[in-house]
C-alpha cells in the first residue's frame, strides 16, 4: 500500500489546500470555500519581536479542572522490573504513547512494559499493551490481535506513517532489540525492525520520527541510555546510600553512554545509518528525551536531547543531511550556573507569543527544572526562576513534561509528572505529585489541588502523553506510571472552544512533523508547532488544537521545507477534526 492516498473512513470535514478545494465528507460538489486573503509568512514574521507577551491580550481564563478516570477498561499495570539487586533499567520506567491505529478517529494508547531481569521473552504476562478506544473513555485491550504485545523490557514509544501509506506506525525502543510495527491497515501490525534495519539492540529510550532531509518521508533518530549488563559485575555494581547495606539504584555515572542512532527512509522499508555522516554520533551522552522541531526557523527541523548527567545536545540542521552540534554556543546544554544535568523530559513551544520556541527540560531532585528562553536568534537562556519555575522543582524528581494550553486561552500551560527512582530512601517519598502551572500572560503559576485529583493524588510518575481522549476539543493526559496503573486524566475545563487541525502532507511527510500554523485574529498572533518526540519515552497527539476566536481568524500553514498555504478558520465548525491537507 506504500504511495497510495489514504482517505479515513469516517465523515470528517477535510480542508484541501493549494489549488483544490474546501469540501465537507470530501465531496466534489461542495461550494467553492470563501475567498481567502493572501498571507505571506515572511511579512508577518516581519514583526514578530513586537508581538511579545505585553502587547498580546489575555484571553478568557477559564479555571482549570483536571479529574482522574477510573472507569475505563484499561487493565494494563506497568512491570517495573524491579528487584533486591537493583537492575538499573527499572529505574527509569517505560513510556506511553497515542496512535490512532485503525483511523476511525479517535485516538488509542499504547503503553510499553518492563520485565523482570533475567529477561524471559515467553512471559506474555508482562507485554506491552494496545488499547482501542472505544469512545467515552472506555477501552479495549487488543494488543494481541493486533500482533504488538512483545514480553521484553520496552521503553520508548514513537509513532509515524514512515511508509507514507496513510495508516500509523509504531517504534518502541527497547533493553534490547528495538521493534518497528508497520501497520498493515486491516487491523494488525507486522514486525519488520530487522529487515528494516533499525533494529538497534542497545539500551534504547526516546524515539522520534521526523524529516531530516524535507524529502516527504519520515527519518527516524533513536536515543540510547548507557552500556549496562545484569550478568556483568563491572557494570551491574553494588551501590548504597547512607547505609552500606541497603542497596540502592546506581549513579548514572556509573554506566558509559551509549551511542544514539539517526536512520534515513530510503522509501523502499529500509532505512541508511547516517549517524557517523551525519556528524550526531560525535557527541556521546546518556539520551532520555528527544524532541524534533525547527528551533531556529530556517525550514529544517533541529534535534534537542536531554542527557541524564552529560549537557543536552542541540543539533542544527543544515539541510545537507548533516547537523551542527550547537549545544556549547547555544546556552542550551547547562543550568544557568554552567552545570550539566540530570536532563529527562523535554517539551517545546511559544509561551509568550514572540513567534518563537522555548525549550523545557526536567531534571532530578535537587537540580532545578529548566525553560530555555531565546535572548537573541539561535541564543538561549535558562529563565526557569524568573518564570516561577525552579524552586517548585527541587525537592522532586520530574521525568514526562508537555506545554499545553488547558484552558484555551491563547496562552501555553505546562504539566510535570514527578516520582522518585528509589523506594528505598528515607524522607524522599517515591511516589510523588504532579504539577501544572497555568501561563499567566507570558508567565507561570503552579495551580492548586483544588482543580482536581488529578493534582491531590500521587504516583510514580513517567511518561506523559497530550491527547483529545474524547474528542471534545480539551486536551488531556496520560500518563504512565512505574509499577503501577496508568492514570488518564480527563480535562473538564469549562467554556472551551477550539479549532482541531490534523495536517497531512503530500510532498511533505503525511504526519506534518515539522509544519507550523501561525494564526493571526484581533488578538494577535500565536505560532503553532508539530514537533515531534518530546516528553519522556511518549509519543503525544499530533493534532494542533487552536483555540477560539470570535471574528476573522486567519493561519498560515508552512510545511516542512518552507511550503505555504493560507486559509480562514472562522467558517468551520469548532470541537470537531478539520483535517487539512496538503495540496499538490
Amino acid at each position: 500500500m506504500a504511495g497510495n492516498w489514504i482517505v479515513p473512513t469516517r465523515t470528517v470535514p477535510v480542508l484541501l489546500l493549494l489549488g483544490a478545494c474546501f469540501s465537507t465528507g470530501c465531496t466534489e460538489n461542495a461550494p467553492p470555500p470563501p475567498k481567502q486573503t493572501s498571507l505571506k509568512l515572511d511579512d508577518l514574521l516581519d514583526n514578530k519581536s513586537s508581538a511579545n507577551s505585553k502587547d498580546a491580550p489575555v484571553g478568557f481564563q477559564s479555571p482549570i479542572r483536571l479529574r482522574t478516570v477510573a472507569d475505563h477498561g484499561i487493565d494494563f499495570v506497568h512491570q517495573s522490573g524491579n528487584s533486591d539487586e537493583r537492575p538499573f533499567p527499572a529505574a527509569n520506567g517505560s513510556g506511553t504513547g497515542a496512535i490512532d491505529y485503525d483511523l476511525d478517529g479517535r485516538p488509542d494508547l499504547f503503553f510499553a512494559n518492563g520485565a523482570q531481569f533475567p529477561i524471559d521473552l515467553n512471559n506474555r504476562h508482562d507485554s506491552d499493551g494496545l488499547y482501542r478506544n472505544l469512545g467515552e473513555f472506555r477501552f479495549q485491550n487488543v494488543a494481541t490481535t493486533t500482533g504488538v504485545a512483545y514480553a521484553g523490557f520496552s521503553a520508548g514509544v514513537a509513532a509515524g506513517d514512515f511508509n507514507h501509506d496513510g495508516f500509523p506506525d509504531l517504534y518502541v525502543t527497547c533493553f534490547g532489540e528495538n521493534r518497528l510495527y508497520q501497520n498493515q491497515g486491516d487491523g494488525t501490525f507486522i514486525e519488520t525492525a530487522a529487515r528494516a534495519g533499525v533494529n538497534d539492540k542497545h539500551w534504547g529510550t526516546s524515539a522520534v520520527w521526523f524529516d531530516v532531509d524535507n524529502d516527504g518521508l519520515l527519518d527516524l533518530y533513536v536515543g540510547n541510555y548507557g552500556i549496562w549488563n545484569f550478568q556483568d559485575p563491572d557494570t551491574h555494581k553494588f551501590c548504597h546510600g547512607h547505609e552500606a547495606h541497603i542497596r540502592i539504584f546506581c549513579s548514572p555515572t556509573s554506566v558509559d553512554p551509549a551511542p544514539d542512532f539517526l536512520f534515513l527512509n530510503r522509501g523502499d522499508g529500509t532505512f541508511e545509518d547516517i549517524s557517523q555522516s551525519s556528524g550526531v554520533a560525535a557527541r556521546m551522552s546518556r539520551t532520555q528525551g528527544v524532541l524534533a522541531a525547527d528551533l531556529n526557523n530556517d525550514g529544517w527541523v533541529d534535534l534537542y536531547l536531554g542527557n541524564d548527567m552529560h549537557a543536552n545536545s542541540l543539533f542544527i540542521n543544515s539541510g545537507q543531511r548533516s547537523f551542527r552540534d550547537d549545544t556549547e554556543a547555544s546556552g542550551m546544554g547547562y543550568s544557568s550556573d554552567g552545570k550539566a544535568q540530570a536532563g529527562m523530559g523535554v517539551a517545546a513551544a511559544d509561551i509568550n507569543h514572540n513567534l518563537d520556541l522555548e525549550v523545557f527540560v526536567t531534571n532530578y531532585m535537587g537540580e532545578n527544572n529548566n525553560l530555555y528562553q531565546q535572548v537573541r536568534q539561535g541564543r538561549f537562556g535558562d529563565q526557569s526562576s524568573v518564570q516561577g519555575l525552579a524552586a517548585d522543582s527541587l525537592a522532586y524528581v520530574g521525568w514526562g513534561t508537555a506545554f499545553v494550553d488547558l484552558n484555551l486561552d491563547r496562552w501555553n500551560d505546562l504539566v510535570v509528572t514527578n516520582g522518585h527512582t528509589d523506594d528505598n530512601k528515607p524522607n524522599q517519598p517515591y511516589s510523588q505529585l504532579a504539577f501544572v502551572w497555568q501561563n499567566l500572560e507570558g508567565r507561570f503559576r503552579k495551580i492548586s489541588t483544588d482543580s482536581g485529583d488529578f493534582l491531590k493524588n500521587t504516583r510514580v510518575g513517567r511518561g506523559l502523553a497530550v491527547v483529545d481522549l474524547d474528542n471534545d476539543g480539551r486536551q488531556d493526559l496520560v500518563c504512565s506510571n512505574v509499577g503501577q496503573a496508568p492514570d488518564l486524566v480527563r480535562n473538564e475545563t469549562p467554556d472551551t472552544k477550539a479549532w482541531l487541525l490534523t495536517l497531512e502532507g503530500r510532498s511533505t511527510n503525511r504526519d506534518g512533523v515539522g509544519a507550523s500554523v501561525l494564526i493571526e485574529s484581533a488578538a494577535g498572533k500565536t505560532l503553532h508547532h508539530v514537533c515531534g518526540g518530546g516528553s519522556y519515552l511518549s509519543q503525544h497527539q499530533l493534532r494542533l488544537t487552536v483555540p477560539f476566536e470570535p471574528g476573522s481568524v486567519k493561519a498560515t500553514i508552512t510545511w516542512s521545507g518552507d511550503k505555504t498555504s493560507q486559509m480562514t478558520l472562522d467558517p468551520w465548525p469548532t470541537n470537531q477534526e478539520l483535517i487539512v491537507r496538503q495540496g499538490n
